[in-house]
């Protein structure tokens, strides 16, 4: 399974969750912040041994799915917590197939968010918040990982 994949899985996920609530900028792609809206940044990090097989070991890739809430400036937090509310109970203990399908047995997982790999309990958090004029920022932090087999 690739990079590609997994950019697919989360963001297709994400879209069909979050539906028309606010204009949504999709990984690296080009996008014009405005009032209300949400920009997904995805962030590949270490790779480590997951298990070893008889014929395949299972690889761990470890990742960050950033979701960036942009609200107007000098609102307060009111402008932006439902947002971020939200996003965390979308990926708090959630597991995906390759095409970004909520899934219910480990067989088929591809992507785990609140990863029980990780071994230290990290669920979705608010990581970031803080004014950028004209707007306010808040980033929501999303830990995963992604499983393949070598």
């Amino acid at each position: 399974m690739t990079y590609q994949l997994e950019r697919i899985a989360i963001e297709g996920y994400f879209l069909t969750q979050w539906g028309s609530i606010t204009p949504v900028g999709l990984d690296g792609q080009s996008f014009t912040p405005v009032n209300n809206s949400v920009r997904l940044t995805i962030t590949s990090g270490a790779t480590r041994q997951g298990s070893i097989g008889r014929t395949a070991n299972r690889i761990d890739h470890l990742g960050l799915a950033t979701f960036q809430i942009i609200t107007e400036g000098g609102k307060g937090s009111a402008a932006w917590r439902g947002y971020a509310e939200t996003i965390m109970g979308l990926f708090f203990e959630k597991t995906l197939t390759s095409a970004g399908a909520l899934i219910t047995t480990s067989a088929d997982t591809f992507i785990r968010f609140s990863p029980p790999e990780l071994g230290d309990g990290r669920h979705p958090y608010i990581a970031a918040d803080f004014a950028d004029p004209p707007f306010h920022l808040t980033n929501v932090i999303c830990p995963f990982v992604r499983h393949s087999y070598r």
